[in-house]
């Protein structure tokens, strides 16, 4: 074992002074995300980046990290990069960042291939080459934690070192066998002096390191392992870093002491060149975000996304939820629902139950007695529970207006309370209309429902004929709530809404004007379109976000090919990985979220037949000794899962 000096003697706020006196100041990098972007997008973005280092002085030198997820960059230059779409902000613990810790609390010790310190082990593996193959954006696998360093060449230098390689390999063209070897590279020198000469091109020095970390010694020898193979199935060879005389190795502590943030590099023994077209692949600019909080989702690669529906900067909060059956729809509802319900009145009009479970946790009022469209004496709405029911190939545009007049008519008579009592007035003008009301009269009250915080309706609750109503009644109810954001669930009960396209279209606007949030469930969109065409398309148009399941679907004016690309590559198996699309109707995410539940989430939102029996058998025995219907939940939850807060997939 052998021990380092530490090479910084200052770190204030983002600038650092090394023992040698380089300065040099870290940043954070912050750029786009690459997966929301297009292949032509991708391709202008790295352009950008090539016409940034194309400008970088050779005075200076440049050290890009890998770390943890994110990104970060030291120069001892007095300016940053300029690269469209990406931010450097002064980050101001440069060593606690690179350590894990802001102090070291032990010596620095230099093994045969490893170090430690601080209770932690770390491996250099040095990148040695690269296969020849033309390279494409991110070549160095997602998640290993390396350092980039380089330097530009001067033109000269370089124009140089090429005419030294041409020379060498020229007379393999004058050989009685043929070099194939030696002609290629001497091809490649005589491209790359074209292009160095005219400006498309420029070499630099660099040096690239991975940095492997681990709690103990097993841990890093075996991520060493899946990391070297996975670097090798990139075609990138690399070479593990030690101190030993025995195995013929040196110069690990050195290594190590040029990674530490501030320390200027030498761009020594493991300097390789390269250029501007290949070189701006290996900068780290890497980044999977959505906004920087809210709702807890993960990316594909299992870090997490934040996302929060509310935020002002949306222009609506609409949202479709679209896909086949079973791949986990209703979750993400109740996801999604779950944490608002407290500080935001909710509407919930189910189809089979999928929220009965999130309601009784919320403690919500359940419609089951029977509505009544009284309640609201608005003409325009009245009309349409009247449409409900009648033969509508005899009210055309001409009688449905005929209709609404009478409506005016007799709500300005105050007597006429009981929904009854109007349809005896209508018969004045339309005879015999109560008779279409005959089978579900009995379903019409005269009780009028209070402000509630959560209003559950489950329509197979009620008849065939009550279900349209009901649906109605449910929609005027909440657009009738007094506060601004309030949520409504409107799950797969289209097909009772065929007729009513005008009357819903105009709800979901106003909700979206207003500021209210109406989240829509339905099956594929095809399958939605064949429903009704108008009813649909007005549905997609009011909703800003869109979550998309598997499904079958072609290009059309709501999805293009690349949302059906990144829809065909959602993963899904039951208890492992659920996965959906989000695109918002501007196109500002395009991205692939993985839900994962916690052990309270896992219980209220699965909605298996059967599933909830041992609930509700906990409660109907211990609710009496809990204050409220969440404790008792949280309490079972507790005894099933533990006291762990699992996180589990759908």
């Amino acid at each position: 074992m052998s021990q380092l000096i530490f090479p910084i003697v200052e770190s204030r706020k983002n600038k650092l002074i090394s023992i040698t006196g380089n300065v040099g100041r870290f940043f954070e990098v912050i750029a786009p995300d690459q997966e929301q972007m297009s292949l032509s997008e991708i391709e202008r973005f790295y352009q950008e980046v090539a016409s940034s280092l194309d400008q970088l002085s050779e005075k200076y030198y440049f050290k890009f990290y890998s770390w943890k997820w994110k990104n970060y960059f030291e120069t001892n230059a007095p300016e940053v990069p300029r690269i469209a779409g990406v931010e450097f902000i002064p980050c101001h613990d440069p060593l606690g960042i690179f350590f894990g810790n802001k102090e070291l609390i032990s010596d620095i010790g230099i093994y045969q291939d490893y170090l430690s310190f601080n209770g932690e082990f770390w491996r250099i593996l040095s990148v040695q080459d690269f296969k020849e193959d033309a390279i494409a954006s991110n070549p160095i696998p997602i998640g290993p934690n390396y350092v980039l360093s380089f330097r530009p060449q001067a033109q000269h230098r370089s124009i140089s070192l090429l005419e030294r390689i041409r020379s060498a390999h020229l007379n393999s063209f004058f050989k009685s066998k043929r070099d194939p070897r030696s002609e290629g590279a001497y091809q490649q020198a005589e491209e790359l002096l074209e292009d160095l000469t005219h400006g498309r091109e420029r070499l630099f020095s660099f040096e690239l390191f991975v940095v492997v970390r681990g709690p103990t010694l097993e841990k890093v020898n075996e991520y060493t392992k899946n990391i070297y193979n996975e670097l090798a199935s990139h075609g990138i060879k690399t070479l593990c870093e030690g101190q030993s005389l025995r195995h013929l190795k040196s110069g690990l502590g050195e290594l190590f002491n040029e990674l530490i943030p501030g320390v200027k590099p030498k761009l020594g023994l493991r300097k390789l060149p390269n250029k501007t077209g290949h070189l701006r692949y290996l900068l780290p600019l890497f980044r999977s975000h959505l906004m920087d909080e809210g709702q807890e989702f993960a990316d594909i690669y299992g870090s997490e996304l934040y996302l929060n529906i509310l935020a002002k900067e949306f222009p609506n909060r609409n949202i479709l939820i679209s896909g086949a059956s079973g791949f986990g729809k209703s979750v993400m509802v109740n996801k999604l629902v779950h944490p608002l319900i407290p500080k935001h009145p909710t509407v919930i009009l189910d189809m089979g139950a999928s929220f009965k479970r999130l309601t009784l946790y919320h403690e919500g009022s359940y419609l089951k007695q029977g509505i009544n469209p009284m309640q609201f004496r608005d003409a325009e709405f009245l009309r349409e529970i009247i449409l409900s029911q009648v033969d509508l190939s005899k009210f055309d545009k001409l009688e449905r207006g005929r209709l609404l007049k009478s409506l005016r008519a007799i709500l300005e008579d105050n007597s006429v309370i009981a929904f009854r009592s109007l349809l005896e007035r209508l018969e004045a003008d339309f005879k015999h209309i109560s008779l279409y009301f005959e089978e579900c009269l009995d379903s019409f009250s005269d009780e009028v429902i209070g402000d509630v915080n959560l209003l559950y309706v489950d329509i197979q609750d009620y008849s065939q004929a009550m279900v349209t109503p009901v649906i109605l009644f449910a929609l005027e109810y909440y657009k009738r709530i007094k506060v601004r954001q309030k949520i409504l669930v409107f799950d797969e009960c289209w097909e009772f809404l065929t007729g009513h396209a005008s009357f819903i279209t105009k709800s979901f606007r106003t909700i979206r004007k207003t500021g209210g949030l109406a989240i829509a469930i339905s099956q594929g969109l095809e399958d939605f379109a064949k429903i009704d065409r108008e009813l649909s398309r007005a549905i997609i148009n009011n909703a800003y976000f869109r979550f998309f399941f598997p499904q079958e679907l072609t290009p059309n004016e709501t999805v293009s090919e690349f949302d059906i690309e990144r829809i065909n590559q959602l993963r899904f198996v039951k208890n492992v990985v659920s996965e959906c699309y989000l695109v918002t109707k501007d196109q500002r995410f395009k991205k692939i979220l993985g839900i994962y539940l916690s052990s309270l989430e896992r219980e209220l939102f699965h909605t298996e037949d059967g599933e909830d029996q041992p609930l509700m058998n906990y409660l109907n025995e211990k609710r009496a000794y809990f204050a409220s219907n969440s404790e008792a939940i949280e309490a079972f939850v507790r005894l099933r899962y533990g006291e762990n807060n699992h996180y589990l997939s759908v």
